[in-house]
This record gives structure tokens, C-alpha cells and sequence, in this order.
């Protein structure tokens, strides 16, 4: 017992000194592992060790597991003292040494989440790797992006965040071949990528940034030009979306060696520029970019990466569609804008359920000038469609309708619709 009542934590320190290992070592490990800039302090280590801090966040404890060879928490004395108290080891094992007795009527201390969070353990990493595991990884990628697609990125970030360090162990093993080794990492940035564009749709930007930046390394060791076009271009999105100065140099930067990319994804490219370029009101640049995508999209064929099958005529549309409706801000005319819109509308597929939702609502922005009537009847439609999305990016959009609305609230149907967008907005 430590001269401040906290019980120290055996179970770590032994675990440390099985392998011969410093309390500063571990914490050097430990910030290897997760790549922490400023790395772990030894004195964190040592206040765990004392049993001051028995529960590091859920990183942190994967981190200490891999690094000390272990596979559940409870081999490193990590247990959350606000679940189930400061009690002893035998206390502690006996709460969840529920008996037919008691598992009828079992009572849960603190939280359901804390509860569940001491089940975790984590999935062992092979020492060899080969193409079933790139496949494994390849398939998570894909399941997930379905999921984004249909649903927006706030339900499944966390899940895909998980999956994402158990890919990101592979790394760390041998592969069979060279090549294999250059799969592996085409599929971990590729998931890398699906995970940075969750946490973008979810308005979680800072995870966001770390996994595209993540992605984009594996895309390098990889070799792989068409994945680091394509999360490049995810950076520029998020740029533009947040109005950063480098949006623009992040879409150029991404067409480097575009000779080596497909068409449509040479066609994706100029769309995103035309996005960024349209944000600093450079009408005649943003017009021939979607020119140039216009002219890309109607040569490209039917084989495309795995991660750019989402973008078809629709998308395209839609996305130039989304860079005309910022040139509206400048003075451009909103018909066009309102055309490809509509396009992507009435031509998305019921798995990009997002995409169409995200597209109707800026048409409906910019139709309620010209016929407020129709507009708030297209605007109810939107929100029945926004009911199952759990995106902040269709939030952001719906807050921008209600502030295009506003001009126009005389109308008993707009009325209606703005007291829709307040409710769905407030839930």
C-alpha cells in the first residue's frame, strides 16, 4: 500500500520486469508503437506502477498489451476503479464470477460502457503474413465503406478505428514475399482511408487527419499512386469543408503523375479542384476544371480500383455540382448548380444513400429563391431521408437550409419545413 492508499499495481511492474525493461523503456516503447509526438513519460509509467492511475485509455492499454506481451488487461493490474471500487484483487475477480444464482438479477456498477470496456481482448496478430490476411483487411475496407455509404460515418468510426490497429499490427509481421508486403500495405492505407473519411463525415477532424495521414504513408510503402491520388484528395475534401488556405495545394498535389491514374480517377481529381478553387471565388478556373472532369469521366471504362467504385455518374455530378453551388456565392448563376444536383438525385443508387441526401439538400438550398413552395416540399423529403444518417456533414447542410429559409418563413410551408429542420437539428 502506497502512503497514499493507493494499492500498487504488481501485476504491471511484473510484466515490465519479465523483459528486462526500464520504466523508461516502456514508456519509449510504448510511443514507438503509437507514434506519440510528445512520446509517453516515464513518470506516467511510474504513477501506474504506483496504482494511481489503474485505467489508461483504450489506446494506451492495446499499446501496453503488445509492447509487454500480454493479452487481456487484467495481466496488467488495468481494471476502472469506477466500475467496481478500490477493492481487492478477490472482490475484484468475484464481480464477474456471476453463478447461476445471481445472473437473473445481475446489478451493474458504474457505467454499461466501463463494464464492457473490461471484456475487451485483443485479436492476436499472426507472426507471417500472407494473401489471406491482406484479403481479410481488403474485405473489412470495403464492408466498412458500404456501411459509411449507406448510413454516414458516426456509427461505425469507433468500429473501424479498432480494425484498424489490429491491420496496422500486420505491419509488424513477416510477410511471405515482397509483393505481399506492398498488398499489405495498399490494404491497410486503404482502410486507413475509409476510417480518415468516417471520422471526416463525422466531423471528428483531428482523428480524421491522422488516419489519411496514416493511410498516405502505407500508400507510399506501397507504391500504390492511385491510393495516394485518392486520400490526397480526401485531405483537400476536408480542407475545403473547414476553409483552410491549403485546400487548393492539397487537390494540385494530388494530380501529381496522374498519367499513371485511370480516367475517372483523373476525372475525380479536377472535380476536387474545382471544389477548391470555387471556395476562393475563381469562377473561370473552377469552370474548366469541370470541363476537364466532364471530358476525363466520358472516357473512363467500367474497371476502376475497389475504392473508387462509388464514383459513378451520379457522384460526379453531384460533386461538380457541389463546386457550382459555392461559385453561387460569388455571383455565379444557380441553375447549373441545381441541374447536376438534381442528377445526382434521381440517379444515385439506394446504397449511397448519403451522397443523394447531401446532394437534394443543396439543390433545395439554392431552388428556395426561386420557388419556395416546392423547395419546402423537397425539404420535408430530405429530412424523412436524413432520419437513418448519422452524418455531421448532413447536420452542417441542413443548418445552412434553415439559414437559406429564413427570407422566406412568410410562407406557411417553409414555416413548416423550418420547424422540421429545428426538431431534426435538436435530436
Amino acid at each position: 500500500m502506497s502512503t497514499h492508499g493507493h494499492r500498487r499495481n504488481t501485476e504491471l511492474e511484473s510484466a515490465r520486469r519479465r523483459h528486462k525493461l526500464t520504466q523508461a523503456q516502456v514508456a519509449d516503447s510504448v510511443s514507438r508503437h503509437l507514434a506519440l509526438d510528445p512520446p509517453m513519460s516515464t513518470y506516467y509509467v511510474s504513477k501506474l506502477e504506483r496504482g494511481i492511475h489503474r485505467w489508461p485509455n483504450p489506446v494506451y492499454r492495446s499499446a501496453f498489451r503488445a509492447v509487454l506481451g500480454v493479452e487481456s488487461d487484467a495481466e496488467l493490474g488495468f481494471y476502472c476503479p469506477r466500475a467496481i471500487g478500490e477493492e481487492d484483487d478477490v472482490h475484484r475477480r468475484s464481480f464477474l464470477g456471476l453463478g447461476t444464482a445471481v445472473a437473473s438479477g445481475v446489478v451493474l456498477s458504474g457505467s454499461v460502457s466501463e463494464f464492457l470496456a473490461r471484456a475487451e481482448s485483443p485479436t492476436p496478430v499472426p507472426q507471417w503474413v500472407g494473401r489471406p490476411e491482406v484479403a481479410h483487411v481488403t474485405q473489412s475496407a470495403a464492408t466498412f465503406s458500404e456501411w459509411e455509404h449507406l448510413y454516414g460515418g458516426g456509427l461505425s468510426r469507433e468500429a473501424v478505428g479498432g480494425q484498424l490497429r489490429w491491420a496496422a499490427g500486420l505491419l509488424e509481421a513477416r510477410c511471405r514475399t515482397s509483393v505481399v508486403r506492398r498488398e499489405l500495405h495498399a490494404a491497410v492505407g486503404n482502410l486507413a482511408e475509409v476510417a480518415g473519411w468516417m471520422s471526416y463525415d463525422a466531423g471528428a477532424h483531428d482523428s480524421a487527419d491522422r488516419y489519411f495521414r496514416f493511410g498516405l504513408y502505407c500508400a507510399e510503402r506501397a507504391e500504390d499512386q492511385s491510393l495516394r491520388a485518392t486520400i490526397l484528395s480526401d485531405m483537400a475534401r476536408q480542407a475545403v469543408s473547414l476553409r483552410r488556405e491549403d485546400a487548393i495545394e492539397l487537390a494540385e498535389l494530388a494530380q501529381v503523375r496522374d498519367d499513371r491514374l485511370t480516367a475517372r480517377e483523373r476525372s475525380m481529381l479536377h472535380v476536387v479542384r474545382a471544389r477548391a478553387l470555387a471556395r476562393e471565388g475563381r469562377i473561370g478556373e473552377c469552370l474548366a476544371a469541370i470541363e476537364r472532369a466532364d471530358e476525363h469521366f466520358a472516357h473512363s471504362v467500367t474497371e476502376t480500383p475497389p475504392w473508387m467504385e462509388y464514383y459513378d455518374a451520379a457522384e460526379m455530378r453531384g460533386d461538380s455540382g457541389h463546386a457550382l453551388f459555392d461559385l453561387v456565392h460569388h455571383g455565379y448563376d444557380p441553375h447549373p448548380a441545381i441541374h447536376r444536383l438534381d442528377f445526382a438525385v434521381h440517379h444515385h443508387t439506394p446504397k449511397y444513400a448519403r451522397s443523394k441526401t447531401l446532394s437534394l439538400i443543396k439543390s433545395i438550398t439554392l431552388q428556395i429563391n426561386d420557388d419556395p413552395g416546392v423547395a419546402a416540399h423537397r425539404g420535408l423529403e430530405a429530412l424523412t431521408q436524413a432520419q437513418d444518417l448519422r452524418s455531421q456533414r448532413v447536420r452542417n447542410y441542413l443548418r445552412d437550409l434553415y439559414a437559406a429559409t429564413k427570407p422566406h418563413a412568410r410562407y406557411g410551408d417553409v414555416t413548416d419545413l423550418r420547424h422540421q429542420i429545428a426538431k431534426t437539428l435538436q435530436r
